[in-house]
């Protein structure tokens, strides 16, 4: 009979606390419709858009290029609150997950907050996946402060909708761009767009963001990545504190010759340096794949291709173009565990790539 009574109790308690923690009214936050301007950062539009191509765009870019450009890799909101329970509810267009790379990093979100030396600090979240997908991030500290936020979005779908949720008397606020603040522009491929980080504040670029303090604009396109005219033209119409060309993985195919390889790298440069002279450019090896040790093709694709690259590099230096560097692949670092198949990067190979970045980066912008 003790028994019987002491698990009444505790029922009552558990509903108790179930039904007040579900009864905290909360104000709904919809970003897309704030009246201010450039809250979205990660990418160079002024609008509330959480995609990373403008409209004028989708007639000149090919259509792969165009959809991928729709997922919200490096997109992310900033904001400051107070609250210590912090909710965001959204739907994605496409599949949750796929086969090498976890749901969490495919269609989740990554919160970091700030503290008080201005470090970044990861904040665990508990996500729910449906139709609707949820994620609730909870700080549990003796005194509420307000804090600043950034909130990664998807880096392999769309968001179609999405709202964030905190406590009806706390206080929230988006935080525009920083106008001074000019960003890095990485243009690559997958790699860049985030596989196989099992979330998004795990991908190389989002690293090397928070590594650097400077702001990103991720136009990582997976299998797309190509050194295509409209996106070099894209690219040099953003003000930029430095380029990343990191293209190379997806022109190891056989249809992309030697003539053809160095013929993208030497356009894309002169383009972007002839309407941003002072602007630098950093020019990127293949990373090489992991299996290349048992695989003599795949070894041989690669370094083909760093070799064209380099050689391209080596041209454009004794012509005399300026503020053009070189990150090659050992600088890089990526070692035989640092994938998930040979290719895409674990996050121990996201680590290893945003480690090799930062440290020439940081040469580069100081």
């Amino acid at each position: 009979m003790k028994r019987r009574t002491v698990f009444y109790i505790f029922l009552i308690v558990l509903f108790s606390y179930a039904t007040s923690h579900g009864q905290e009214q909360l104000q709904w936050i919809n970003p897309l419709e704030s009246e201010k301007e450039d809250i979205v950062h990660g990418n160079a539009s002024s609008e509330a858009v959480f995609v990373r191509l403008p409209e004028t765009l989708k007639d000149q870019v090919r259509e792969p290029v165009w959809r991928l450009s729709r997922h919200a890799a490096g997109v992310k909101l900033r904001f400051h609150t107070d609250a210590k329970n912090i909710q965001v509810r959204y739907t994605v267009s496409g599949n949750i997950e796929m086969p090498h790379m976890p749901a969490t990093g495919v269609s989740g979100l990554d919160l970091y907050t700030k503290n008080e030396t201005s470090d970044w600090i990861w904040v665990k979240g508990d996500y729910s996946f449906g139709d609707t997908i949820s994620y609730r991030f909870q700080l549990i500290e003796e005194n509420s402060r307000d804090r600043e936020f950034d909130l990664y979005l998807p880096l392999y779908n769309e968001v179609l909708f999405l709202e964030i949720g905190v406590a009806a008397d706390a206080t929230f606020e988006l935080l525009p761009k920083e106008a001074a603040s000019l960003p890095i522009v990485v243009y690559g491929t997958s790699i860049a767009q985030g596989a196989c980080a099992s979330r998004p504040g795990m991908a190389w670029t989002a690293i090397l963001e928070r590594a650097v303090n400077r702001p990103l604009i991720n136009l990582g396109f997976s299998g797309n990545g190509q050194l295509e005219d409209p996106l070099i033209r894209y690219m040099a119409s953003i003000e930029s504190s430095l380029y990343v060309l990191d293209c190379l993985p997806n022109l190891v195919r056989d249809t992309f010759k030697e003539e053809e390889v160095k013929q993208r790298i030497n356009d894309a440069v002169t383009y972007l340096k002839s309407k941003r002279p002072e602007t630098p450019i950093l020019l990127v090896d293949h990373a090489g794949y992991t299996d290349g040790l048992v695989n003599k093709d795949r070894r041989e694709a690669y370094e083909k291709r760093n070799q064209w690259s380099q050689e391209v590099y080596g041209e454009l230096l004794a012509l005399g173009v300026s503020e053009v560097y070189y990150l090659e692949k050992d600088a890089i670092g990526l070692s035989m565990e640092g994938t998930v198949d040979g290719t895409h990067p674990s996050d121990l190979g996201m680590d290893q790539y945003a480690r090799g970045y930062a440290n020439l980066i940081t040469e580069i912008l100081y």
